[in-house]
């Protein structure tokens, strides 16, 4: 192992790095944590085509209110790495129980996996924010991820976990992107 840090500690380092980059670059919920998980485990996927994918979940599937995008973006992140088409992934009743299992564990720290409702709680003082959201789809994907597959901490771009960028920096990235 190229490091000395524990599963907790990554998973710590993706909650952080998902709150940064959701604040930091603009993006939604979804891009954020599709884009986290290729990053810093040296995904398939661009920069740009990370993101990408998460674009139509942003805001419970463009705006409907359904499942939270921070949920859909970790099932979309465990099907990166682990999905039953990805070489060495998992048989497809065993990724289908994996995502189950990560609905199952956002819905036990959110209350509800419905965007339209975490919206409705979050305007009434009483649920987490879109940025918590995002964090905390994060930290769960990677935690299934690394319970499944141990081996992948050696594999953590920690200094890409690490860096902290500042809204300046992302916004400086969004007007050079265009």
């Amino acid at each position: 192992m190229k490091n000395q840090e524990s599963a907790a500690e990554i998973v710590a380092l993706f909650g952080q790095r998902a709150g940064n980059i959701y604040e930091a670059r603009g993006y939604c919920c979804s891009e954020t944590v599709i884009y986290l998980h290729n990053q810093s485990l040296g995904g398939p996927l661009s920069e740009e085509v990370a993101a990408s994918l998460g674009s139509g979940f942003c805001h419970g599937m463009g705006g409907a209110g359904c499942v939270c995008g921070g949920l859909a973006g970790a099932g979309i992140g465990l099907g990166l790495f682990l999905g039953p088409r990805r070489a060495g992934g998992m048989k497809k009743k065993e990724f289908k129980s994996l995502v189950k299992e990560a609905h199952d564990r956002f819905k036990a720290r959110f209350g509800v996996t419905c965007c339209r409702v975490l919206l409705k709680r979050r305007k009434e003082g009483k649920g987490a924010s879109c940025q918590e959201l995002t964090m905390g789809g994060a930290e769960i994907a990677i935690s299934l991820l690394l319970e499944q597959r141990p081996e992948l901490i050696g594999q953590v771009d920690l200094d890409f976990l690490r860096k902290h960028e500042s809204k300046l920096v992302g916004l400086a990235k969004r007007i050079f992107s265009q």
